[in-house]
């Protein structure tokens, strides 16, 4: 089977944009396209709590028409149009899905962060990491989020193998980063 995983940031952007930007994120869906992934992870959607409009349904049908769409959002007491996941796999396909809920500090399970594929002989589970925040003021959170969801795949393994795909939020090097200078204390933090 053929995976294919991506931050978006803003689905939205991505289908109705006009921006540079946003034709790049069109560029790289027909792309995505070309490949006939069985399944596509998308993090980052932005949506609101209704999931996507009719116009993204029409845009993803035509573009992915074989697919299956399913989604999870943030919704109260979460910030609106914030993280959110999708997946769309080929419509052949059948598997379960679930939108856990973690455990985890703060909002962040219903920010629309994760969500599951179960197949017959293995689960396929997207995550969208909440980062540190602007001053590290959610460093705590996020720390007990990562031990939540360890927890949780860990879980999942115990039943059946697990492919954990998305956006883990982590850098491996500085060029890694948008801005490296704002993440140094992390260095110390962690060592």
């Amino acid at each position: 089977m053929k995976f294919i995983s991506w931050n978006i940031d803003s689905l939205n952007a991505a289908l109705t944009g006009e921006s540079p930007r946003a034709q790049l994120s069109q560029q790289v869906l027909e792309r995505i396209a070309t490949h006939q992934p069985q399944v596509i992870a998308i993090q980052e959607t932005k949506l609101s709590d209704k999931g996507p409009t009719k116009k993204h349904f029409e845009i993803l049908s035509d573009r992915f028409s074989d697919y299956e769409i399913v989604w999870s959002s943030s919704v109260q007491p979460a910030r609106k149009g914030y993280a959110g996941t999708m997946f769309l796999y080929q419509k052949d396909l059948t598997p379960a899905v679930t939108r856990p809920v973690i455990g985890a500090p703060g909002t962040m399970d219903a920010e629309g962060r994760i969500i599951t594929l179960e197949f017959d002989d293995f689960y396929l589970t997207q995550v969208y990491t909440p980062n540190a925040g602007d001053g590290l003021n959610r460093l705590a959170d996020r720390q007990i989020w990562d031990q939540k969801y360890a927890d949780y795949l860990a879980a999942l393994d115990q039943k059946k193998p697990v492919i954990a795909t998305g956006d883990f939020n982590v850098a491996h090097q500085e060029i890694d980063l948008a801005h490296p200078e704002n993440n140094r204390r992390l260095r110390w933090l962690y060592r």
